[in-house]
């Protein structure tokens, strides 16, 4: 089976806003550049996203489908940011449960928008294992989770009346077989999305603290170098022997984003500088160069020398 007819049933699929855009553009055109008979679609989700936006994704890759948020969960996310405001910032994440409504697809690939691909990952949309993910920080340091507070706990034994949750991962790569897809899946994620969800907790995470619950126990957890989480690499190396260099996917999580100018000049003088921000930053001149060219070449544009 080649790699085109791999693929075919295959979806990339993706959250963005015109802020986040050149995450997602580098993201798209760095799979894309690493999978180049990829035969699938690109489905991006957005609410309200702008034409000039959509016309820039699409210069990347014909089969994009723009996907908007229902408005049954725009409202569901009014309530929930009005009884935490500490999630209103990020309410956007959770758009990306829209993804869940794709169930014409074999597999799907739902990642944020802070990806980078360095190496082609194909041998996982043929693995088994209907829900492939890595470890997050906790789980990488042996660590469990109160499934009731997602608080990081050292021994299970620890947990509230919830219990604990196990083998936690980070959700921002994750391959599901399609027979997670469908509406049940959409609704019952929808039915955890509920201010009550985080009542005594103070965690920081989101889409990421119902994605474990949800799945807790029917996660496949695969290597780290699928999700390379920058800013855990001390823990990525110890449990998996694992170095940035040896990463098929880097993971810019939290504050780590190439693109925000006053974030990385605050890393300038971080206490441990990411050399790996080069990668992200020669992928996204190549991939402004490519969106260029491929736009200039659709509308018979030219360019205009110096002097002319």
């Amino acid at each position: 089976m080649t790699q085109e007819q791999s693929t075919r049933d295959v979806c990339l699929a993706t959250v963005t806003t015109d802020s986040y855009l050149p995450g997602t553009l580098v993201m798209i055109a760095s799979f894309l550049k690493v999978h180049p008979g990829f035969a699938g679609d690109v489905a991006v989700i957005h609410d309200g996203l702008s034409e000039k936006s959509r016309r820039r994704l699409q210069t990347l890759f014909d089969r994009v489908r723009f996907i908007p948020v229902s408005a049954g969960l725009k409202e569901r996310l009014e309530r929930l940011g009005a009884a935490h405001p500490r999630f209103v910032p990020i309410l956007s994440h959770l758009h990306a449960f829209e993804a869940y409504r794709l169930a014409e697809y074999r597999k799907l690939l739902l990642c944020d928008g802070d990806l980078l691909f360095l190496q082609p990952i194909d041998e996982l949309f043929g693995a088994a294992g209907n829900l492939l993910c890595c470890r997050d920080w906790v789980s990488l340091g042996g660590g469990c989770r109160d499934a009731a507070t997602f608080a990081p706990l050292d021994d299970a034994a620890a947990a509230g009346s919830a219990g604990a949750l196990r083998q936690t991962f980070n959700d921002g790569f994750l391959v599901l077989d399609g027979g997670l897809l469908g509406e049940q899946t959409y609704a019952d994620l929808l039915a955890l999305a509920v201010p009550e969800t985080w009542r005594g907790t103070e965690t920081r995470h989101f889409k990421q603290f119902l994605h474990n619950r949800y799945f807790a126990g029917r996660q496949t957890l695969v290597s780290s170098t699928y999700n390379y989480i920058l800013l855990a690499a001390a823990q990525i190396q110890a449990r998996e022997g694992l170095a940035a260099a040896d990463a098929k996917v880097l993971h810019f999580n939290f504050s780590v984003k190439p693109w925000t100018p006053s974030t990385m000049l605050r890393w300038i003088d971080h206490e441990r500088p990411v050399a790996e921000f080069r990668f992200w930053y020669d992928a996204w001149m190549e991939s402004l160069s490519l969106a260029h060219l491929r736009s200039a070449k659709r509308s018979d544009g030219w360019l205009v020398r110096p002097g002319d």
